[in-house]
């Protein structure tokens, strides 16, 4: 396990004196498994859990990922913390001094920690992305290939065209949608191929330009698939899923004319958003040609020039 004493514990969570590591190192693990192995592998995570690393760069990377592990292991540690098991049963913690949080003081507390967890997590791949050649276990991995497999890949880009509140936990779970996305509106019009060599990062003005359009109509798409779906909240703030919002919270439903208004006229605002956002990197790139050599002009309309018609993109 990355995180294996106390000491560890308490450079990321405030725990007084008392608290030792084998309380929650049932909860550490899971939190390991569930959400740090899946994203970096298991290759990568043996060399995290080396007993010494001289790297500075792969330091900061066990730093972070110290950091989510402890946030969702407490997560995980929070419904169990002030509880007894014994053999006659179990039993709340609780004397004359100290009395348990709210449930109110719970929930929010729990968020915090799933919240801070993603964050780190965001924070670990973002910055092992920028140091790839420190981690070449996870590049060789089938968990980078996921993590890289769609044109909007973290929760950075989605957050810059559509508000997430930043939540890593919001991302996952639009990913299938997203891969849907790129399946039914953006792989037809620009090509599998063209689609495939956008994934990777780009240096060209252009390339980078219609890769931002992509981006943003792939982003639209997907809040338009979304905002029907009972796993998530929209409001005029942006999206986020029902965890993030606790019951005492305002949020929009579906329960009211009113709102179901608000649903229905932003899935409309954002298919013709994505629609437009296509057209506008397809434009680029039939007329310049040379530098997009993986566009492949379909044979109608070779002798004809792209034109805009009521559907997603007409050639």
């Amino acid at each position: 396990m990355i995180i294996n004493c106390t000491d560890t514990i308490q450079q990321h969570i405030s725990v007084n004196g008392s608290f030792t590591f084998e309380n929650a190192k049932s909860s550490l693990r899971k939190a390991e498994r569930n959400f740090l192995k899946p994203l970096i592998g298991t290759a990568q995570l043996a060399i995290l859990e080396a007993d010494y690393i001289t790297d500075p760069i792969i330091q900061e990377a066990l730093d972070l990922a110290q950091e989510a592990v402890a946030n969702f292991g407490f997560y995980f540690y929070m419904p169990i913390g002030n509880v007894q098991i014994t053999d006659g049963g179990f039993f709340n913690v609780n004397n004359e001094h100290t009395q348990p949080i709210t449930d109110k003081q719970f929930k929010e507390l729990q968020r915090a920690f799933k919240t801070a967890g993603h964050e780190a997590l965001d924070d670990l791949l973002s910055y092992m992305e920028a140091n790839a050649d420190h981690f070449p276990a996870w590049l060789t991995s089938d968990n980078y290939s996921v993590y890289k497999n769609l044109l909007v890949c973290d929760t950075a880009t989605f957050n810059r065209y559509f508000y997430i509140f930043n939540s890593r936990q919001t991302f996952i779970a639009m990913r299938p949608n997203i891969q849907i996305v790129e399946d039914q509106f953006i792989k037809s019009p620009i090509g599998a191929v063209l689609l495939s060599a956008l994934k990777s990062e780009q240096t060209d003005q252009l390339r980078i330009e219609v890769k931002q359009l992509l981006q943003q109509s792939i982003v639209a798409f997907t809040v338009m698939k979304t905002v029907d779906n009972g796993m998530f909240i929209l409001d005029a703030q942006g999206i986020h899923m029902r965890f993030d919002a606790l019951p005492y919270e305002s949020t929009l439903t579906n329960s009211s004319k009113g709102v179901n208004d608000f649903l229905v006229h932003t899935k409309k605002n954002k298919q013709s958003e994505g629609e437009q956002y296509l057209k506008a990197a397809l434009k680029i790139i039939v007329a310049n040609l040379t530098v997009f050599p993986e566009y492949i002009l379909p044979e109608r309309a070779r002798a004809q020039s792209i034109k805009v018609t009521p559907g997603l993109v007409g050639i």
